[in-house]
C-alpha cells in the first residue's frame, strides 16, 4: 500500500519542476541578446512509479527534474564552421583585390577634390614618352626634345619603382595582418583550454552540464573558423583502471587539415618566425616574410595557401600567390667536390629569363621536404630545348650542415610552393617580366650597330633604359634576355625589376648622349633609330606581353585584378548568403524566440499553479484525515 502522503510528494515534486521551468524561462528571456546564448529547457522524466501491492499494482510517483540543457545542434554548428571559413577567405581577397585595382589604375586622385594630387599611371605616361618620341623624330637636331624623351623615360620607370614599392608595401602589411591572426588563434587556443578546465571541473560528478561555458566555448569557435578550418570533436574519457566510461569528455580541436591546436586543458601556440634574407623564396619578396611554427617543436607548422582556409588562406594566397608558377625541377646529377646540383626543369616560365623570380643569390631550395641553401646558379639551355640550373651550394656550415645525399638524384626541387592565385608575387613578377622584356628589345634597336649620338659619336654600345645597383651605379645588362647560358651572377637583364628600373645616368646628365639616328642623309640626320622605337610601342611583331603590344601591359594587369576582385566580391556574397542561412537555422533550434519564450511562461505558470493547488487539495484532505477522522 502506497504511503499515505505519496499524493503530496508527487504534487511537489510538480511543483519544484514548474519552478525550474519558470526559472529557465526567465534565463532565456534575460539573454535573449546575448552572443552565443543557447536557449535551455529543463529536462525531466517520470519518476519510478512504487508498487502498491494493490489491484491498481503500481502507482506514479511524480516527475524527476533531471538539469537544464541547452538546444544545440552539432550538424549545424560544423556547417556554419566550414562556410565561416570560406567567408573569411574570400573576404581578405575582396578588400586587398580592391587595393590592387587601386593602385593599377591609369589616373586617380589621392586626395578626393584635390586636382594637384593626381597621379598618373602606366597608359598616360607611356603615352606621353611615346608622344616625346615622335616630337623628337621631327625635330632633327634640338636637344630639348631629346631631353623631354629622357625625361618622360624617366617617368615611365618611376612609375615602376613607385607601383614596385607599393605592391612591396602592400606585402609587408598582409604579413603583419598574418602576425595578428597567429595571435589571435594563440589567444583563444588558451581560452579554450581554460574553458574545457572550468567545463570539466562543473561536470565532474556527472549531475550538472556548464551550458553558459559552452556557450562560451562555441563562440570561440565561431571566431577560430573564420581565421582558419577548425574541426572539432569531443572525446569520450574512459577510466585507465577499469576501461569503462567516466562521463567525462576531453574537447579536441583540430586546425590546418587535423592539427591538435587544444587537447582538453592542454594547448599548443603559434609563432611567426621571419625569413633571414638567404632564405627567401622569391626575388621580390620583402624581407621578413613569416614562416609559422610551432612554440613547442619549433617545427614548421605546414600553414600556407595551401593547407589551410580561412582568413589565413585569403592572406597567405594574397601574399604569396605566383599563379603557380613557382621553382620546380628535377635533380639529374651533384658534384660533392664543387658542391653543386644540378636541376632539369621542363615549364616554360623557367626557361626564359625575363620571368625568373627566384633569388638570384643566397636562396634555398628544398629536396625531399628538407631545405638547402645556394650562393648562386648557372643556366644552360641546349638546343634541343632542354634546360638545366646547376645550384652552388653554400659551404656554410649553419646553413647545410651536411650535402645533399646522393639518393636524392631523381627527386623533385621547388622553391616556394606552387600557388594557384594571382596575389602579390604574381603582380610583381608581371611587372618585372615587361620591364626586362621591354628594356630588352627597346635597349636593341637603340645601340643597333651604326648608332650616332649628337655628337656624332658611335654609340652602338650603349643603353637607354638600365637599372640600379643597391650599392650604387647601373647595370650594364651584358648578358642579353635571349642568351643559351648565364650565371646568376652575371650583369644581365634578369638583373632588372620594376623597383630598379631607371634610364641611364648617363643620358639624364647630357641628352646630347641620345642615339637617334644610324646614317647621314643630305647632310641632315635621319632618325630611323627613333621611328623604330615609336613602333615598338604598338608593333606585335617588335615585343609581344601576354600576346599584346607593349602598350597593352596596364590592360593586361587591370584584367586581371578586375577579374580576380570580382571573383572575390561574388564568393563574398555568396558565403555571406550561405551563413546567413545556416545562422538562420542555428537560430531556429539554439536561439532565443520572445513569443516562444512567452507561451512556455504561460504554460510553466499554469503548471505550477496547478502543482500548488494540488498541494492545497492535499493538504486538506490531510486535515480532515488526521484532525477530523473519530472525532
Amino acid at each position: 500500500m502506497p504511503s499515505t502522503f505519496l499524493g503530496l510528494n508527487t504534487a511537489y515534486t510538480g511543483l519544484v519542476a514548474a519552478n525550474a521551468s519558470l526559472n529557465t524561462t526567465a534565463n532565456n528571456i534575460a539573454n535573449v541578446d546575448t552572443e552565443g546564448y543557447s536557449r535551455q529547457q529543463i529536462n525531466q522524466s517520470a519518476a519510478s512509479a512504487m508498487r502498491a501491492f494493490a489491484s491498481y499494482g503500481c502507482i506514479g510517483a511524480g516527475v524527476d527534474t533531471l538539469g537544464a540543457e541547452r538546444i544545440r545542434d552539432i550538424f549545424y554548428d560544423e556547417k556554419y564552421w566550414n562556410n565561416n571559413s570560406k567567408y573569411g577567405e574570400y573576404e581578405k581577397k575582396a578588400y586587398y583585390a580592391d587595393i590592387i585595382q587601386v593602385y593599377l589604375q591609369d589616373v586617380r586622385d589621392t586626395k578626393a577634390g584635390d586636382s594637384t594630387s593626381v597621379v598618373e599611371g602606366f597608359t598616360t605616361l607611356f603615352n606621353k614618352f611615346h608622344n616625346s618620341l615622335e616630337s623628337l623624330a621631327t625635330h632633327t637636331g634640338d636637344i630639348d626634345y631629346a631631353r623631354t624623351s629622357v625625361s618622360y623615360g624617366g617617368n615611365l620607370s618611376e612609375y615602376f619603382n613607385i607601383l614596385y614599392n607599393n605592391f612591396q608595401k602592400m606585402q609587408t602589411d598582409v604579413n603583419d595582418e598574418i602576425k595578428i591572426k597567429v595571435d589571435q588563434i594563440n589567444s583563444i587556443s588558451q581560452q579554450l583550454s581554460t574553458l574545457n578546465q572550468q567545463i570539466r571541473t562543473i561536470e565532474i560528478n556527472g549531475t550538472a552540464v556548464a551550458n553558459e561555458l559552452r556557450d562560451k566555448r562555441d563562440l570561440l569557435i565561431d571566431q577560430l573558423s573564420k581565421v582558419i578550418d577548425v574541426n572539432c570533436e569531443e572525446r569520450i574519457v574512459y577510466d585507465e583502471a577499469t576501461g569503462k566510461d567516466t562521463g567525462l569528455r576531453d574537447y579536441v580541436v583540430r586546425i590546418a587539415g587535423g592539427q591538435v591546436l587544444v587537447d582538453g586543458k592542454n594547448y599548443r601556440q603559434l609563432e611567426c618566425v621571419p625569413r633571414e634574407r638567404w632564405q627567401k623564396e622569391n626575388q621580390n619578396d620583402v624581407d621578413g616574410l613569416y614562416d609559422i611554427c610551432w612554440k613547442d617543436t619549433k617545427q614548421n607548422a605546414g600553414i600556407s595557401g595551401k593547407t589551410v582556409r580561412g582568413e589565413m588562406k585569403g592572406l597567405f594566397e594574397m601574399r604569396d600567390g605566383n599563379n603557380n608558377e613557382a621553382f620546380n625541377g628535377i635533380v639529374r646529377s651533384m658534384d660533392t667536390v664543387d658542391r653543386t646540383i644540378t636541376v632539369e626543369v621542363t615549364d616554360d616560365y623557367l626557361k626564359d629569363m625575363t620571368k625568373s623570380t627566384i633569388p638570384l643569390t643566397e636562396g634555398r631550395i628544398s629536396i625531399g621536404g628538407k631545405y638547402y641553401y645556394y650562393d648562386s646558379y648557372e643556366v644552360q639551355k641546349l638546343s634541343n630545348g632542354e634546360c638545366f640550373y646547376e645550384f652552388k651550394l653554400s659551404d656554410s656550415y649553419d646553413r647545410n650542415p651536411s650535402f645533399v645525399p646522393l639518393d636524392k638524384v631523381g627527386q623533385p626541387v621547388t622553391i616556394g610552393d606552387q600557388i594557384n592565385y594571382q596575389g602579390i608575387s604574381y603582380y610583381l613578377e608581371q611587372m618585372n617580366e615587361w620591364v626586362r622584356e621591354y628594356a630588352s628589345i627597346f635597349n636593341g634597336i637603340y645601340n643597333q650597330e651604326g648608332a650616332t649620338d649628337y655628337f656624332g659619336q658611335d654609340a652602338s654600345k650603349t643603353i637607354f633604359f638600365t637599372g640600379d645597383k643597391v650599392m650604387g651605379g647601373q647595370f650594364g645588362l651584358e648578358v642579353g634576355r635571349d642568351a643559351a647560358s648565364y650565371s646568376s651572377t652575371d650583369d644581365g637583364y634578369f638583373q632588372l625589376t620594376a623597383g630598379n628600373f631607371n634610364v641611364s645616368k648617363k643620358l639624364e646628365d647630357d641628352p646630347r648622349y641620345m642615339a637617334t639616328h644610324t646614317v647621314y642623309t643630305d647632310g641632315e640626320s635621319k632618325y630611323d633609330i627613333i621611328e623604330d622605337l615609336i613602333d615598338l610601342s604598338t608593333n606585335i611583331n617588335k615585343m609581344q606581353f601576354r600576346g599584346c603590344s607593349a602598350e597593352s601591359f596596364l590592360e593586361c594587369l587591370m584584367g586581371d585584378s578586375a577579374l580576380n576582385a570580382s571573383s572575390a566580391e561574388n564568393f563574398t556574397s555568396v558565403f555571406s548568403k550561405i551563413q546567413e542561412s545556416i545562422q538562420n537555422d542555428r537560430l531556429s533550434i539554439s536561439g532565443v524566440d520572445n513569443d516562444e519564450e512567452a507561451a512556455n511562461m504561460m504554460k510553466f505558470q499554469t503548471a505550477f499553479g496547478l502543482a500548488g493547488k494540488m498541494i492545497s487539495v492535499l493538504n486538506q484532505c490531510y486535515e480532515q484525515l488526521i484532525l477530523q477522522t473519530g472525532v
